[in-house]
């Protein structure tokens, strides 16, 4: 299985105004680009009801407006960015191959003009672009000598987990480390035991954090579509150092740069990684 996270750069073409948050704007773009490669791929990527195996973020490097945060200006001058990620083998191989070495020269967000002038998935030419395999993850987080007796991820862009039928903008281990289980094992090979989320609950603690949350409106009026969430960093320590669980959890946490974290990952948040 090999994932990718993808960062694109964007010029505006002309100085804008635009919402901060273009989630809904980026993930269409994103499935006009794959329906345009493979129509098949695209309607099984938009089917309802399914964990969807790729993120996208939302456009990265507006300038926020201090009388309205929640506005983003651009100009020329300064550039901007575009992060997908995929974890499912058909997707990979279909942005390798196909959309990010044959890229559109431009890219049209919420009525907005970008030049698109390159993608990487270099990790030393941009922190959050990345390529890998799961066998090579495996081979680095679980094999190779003690794990770490802790770990810090970065929350990106507001972050939120569903639990109880509640919306929930904390960090706690289980929540993060549950739905990072579900999406490895939808695609990858070698599965990784479901024992891993209880080991998460009962034996990893947040140790440190600095966080902050911000409300995301997808569209509509009021409340209508908003969802609270957190951003910043999370230390998390192990309260049992057992070296088989701890390099699952190390694991888990490299893969969440390919397959973020929470809901709504395909419109912008939940955008996380290791470090």
């Amino acid at each position: 299985m090999t994932l990718i996270s993808a960062v694109l750069t964007l010029q505006p073409a002309e100085p804008a105004t635009l919402p901060i948050y273009l989630g809904r704007a980026t993930h269409a773009w994103f499935l006009d680009q794959v329906r345009s490669l493979d129509p098949a791929l695209a309607d099984s990527l938009h089917a309802p009801n399914q964990e969807r195996p790729f993120t996208i973020s939302n456009l990265l490097g507006a300038a926020r407006l201090p009388a309205r945060p929640e506005v983003g200006s651009l100009a020329p001058d300064r550039l901007c960015f575009l992060r997908l990620t995929s974890y499912q083998p058909a997707l990979s191989a279909l942005l390798e191959e196909r959309l990010l070495p044959h890229l559109p020269e431009t890219a049209l967000l919420a009525g907005a003009t970008f030049r698109v002038l390159g993608a990487t998935t270099d990790e030393t030419q941009h922190a959050w672009a990345g390529r890998t395999t799961e066998q090579d993850l495996l081979l680095e987080q679980t094999l190779h000598g003690q794990p770490p007796a802790g770990l810090t991820m970065r929350f990106a862009s507001p972050t939120v987990f569903r639990s109880q039928e509640l919306l929930l903008p904390l960090p706690l281990p289980k929540l993060v480390f549950e739905g990072l289980v579900r999406r490895w094992n939808l695609f990858a090979p070698v599965a990784l035991p479901n024992e891993v989320v209880r080991f998460a609950e009962e034996c990893v603690a947040i140790s440190r954090h600095s966080l902050y949350t911000e409300r995301v409106t997808f569209g509509g009026q009021g409340e209508h579509g908003a969802f609270p969430g957190f951003l910043g960093h999370v230390g998390y320590t192990f309260r049992v150092r057992d070296r088989y669980w701890m390099g699952l959890i190390h694991l888990l946490a490299k893969f969440s740069l390919y397959a973020g974290v929470g809901q709504r990952t395909t419109m912008g948040m939940g955008q996380a990684r290791k470090g």
